[in-house]
């Protein structure tokens, strides 16, 4: 069975925990893609007794789309659907918590590149 969406706020504060738990050792995954409410796939047409193939009605386009983002470590996953009209905000909210928790990164070492002296 499905876990349903949390709330925006509860799943800004797990994923503070996720992150603060994954500081040392781990990673957290965090995808974002476009949501339309849909809890089902898509209906394919089916091969019927009599050699036809069904005909398949598709389903309604949403008047509006969502967000759905997900975060997912080893252990634990999450996921909260954003609605359009709270989408500004939440976005300043979750750049804003990004920015913060992105401080444990580490550096890549640069190769420097040797050049070759011209010879007279």
């Amino acid at each position: 069975m499905a876990k349903p969406h949390l709330n925006n706020d509860v799943f800004m504060s797990e994923l503070t925990l996720m992150f603060h738990n994954s500081r040392k050792e781990g990673q957290v995954s965090v995808t974002v893609k476009r949501y339309d409410g849909r809890t089902r796939p898509y209906p394919k047409p089916r091969k019927l007794k009599n050699g036809k193939m069904s005909k398949v009605e598709p389903l309604p386009e949403p008047e509006e789309y969502s967000c759905l983002l997900r975060a997912k470590t080893r252990d634990k996953k999450i996921s909260t659907v954003v609605s359009a009209a709270d989408a500004l905000k939440f976005q300043l909210q979750f750049a804003q918590f990004l920015r913060s928790n992105m401080d444990g990164l580490k550096r890549e070492k640069k190769a420097r590149k040797k050049t070759k002296k011209a010879t007279q």
